[in-house]
């Protein structure tokens, strides 16, 4: 658990890094950047995020779960964000109100957050029992 505490740190701490200034010399279209930042920190922030929910409930099942929210959050709703953002204020790092909450929900690992009282509250309401 603290692995993935730690991961998620150091996920913020360094998130404006952008790995494709290690090729200088190599010539990208602006938004390449925008787009590999905030996918590589949605995978890393996901990642983290299902290491931690394993490491919290140690199921399977819910594990497995966590995994269908981080498909959904990196191959559906992440595209539809970069696609929306792009569009209409390409890669200025302040948005409009809407897109600043769909970046929250999407970049961040908030839907990954958001299992985990989930989780509680079914575990409670089925009476204690494992789903």
């Amino acid at each position: 658990m603290g692995i993935a505490i730690f991961g998620l740190a150091l996920v913020f701490l360094f998130q404006r890094v952008d790995v494709l200034n290690i090729c200088r010399s190599c010539a990208f279209h602006p938004y390449t950047h925008f787009v590999v930042k905030k996918t590589l920190r949605v995978a890393l922030n996901d990642s983290f995020m299902l290491l931690f929910i394993h490491a919290l409930f140690q199921d399977r099942s819910i594990t497995r779960l966590a995994w269908y929210v981080q498909l959904v959050d990196t191959l559906v709703l992440l595209p539809i964000y970069l696609i929306i953002k792009l569009t209409y204020e390409g890669d200025a790092e302040i948005s409009i109100p809407l897109l600043s909450q769909l970046h929250r929900l999407i970049v961040n690992p908030t839907l990954m957050v958001l299992l985990i009282p989930a989780v509680y509250y079914q575990r409670n309401r089925a009476g204690g029992h494992k789903l």
